[in-house]
């Protein structure tokens, strides 16, 4: 079972790959969370599911100051505030 804050850092550490590129949500959502292989109405409600816990990650870092979370587009890009806590952590690790 992900959480919002495992799937925050998966967001953080695919961001931080390439800083200067935008991610849409739906494009982060694929990558963050696979597709399981579900009946198809059961994948579109798991689908749903995952969105919702992808977007409060999202919304949660950009409240942080982590991303930027563009409204109008729906794209993501990582804040050198987001590239020091990767970092800081990756360093720990």
């Amino acid at each position: 079972m992900y959480t919002k804050f495992t799937i925050s850092e998966m967001i953080l550490n695919l961001l931080a790959q390439n800083p200067e590129k935008t991610y849409p949500f739906e494009d982060l959502t694929s990558m963050v969370i696979p597709c399981l292989n579900e009946s198809i109405q059961e994948s579109l409600l798991i689908q749903r599911s995952n969105q919702a816990k992808v977007l409060d990650a999202l919304i949660m870092l950009d409240n942080e100051g982590f991303i930027i979370l563009d409204s109008a587009t729906d794209a993501s890009i990582i804040t050198i505030k987001g590239l020091i806590n990767i970092s800081s952590k990756s360093f720990l690790n």
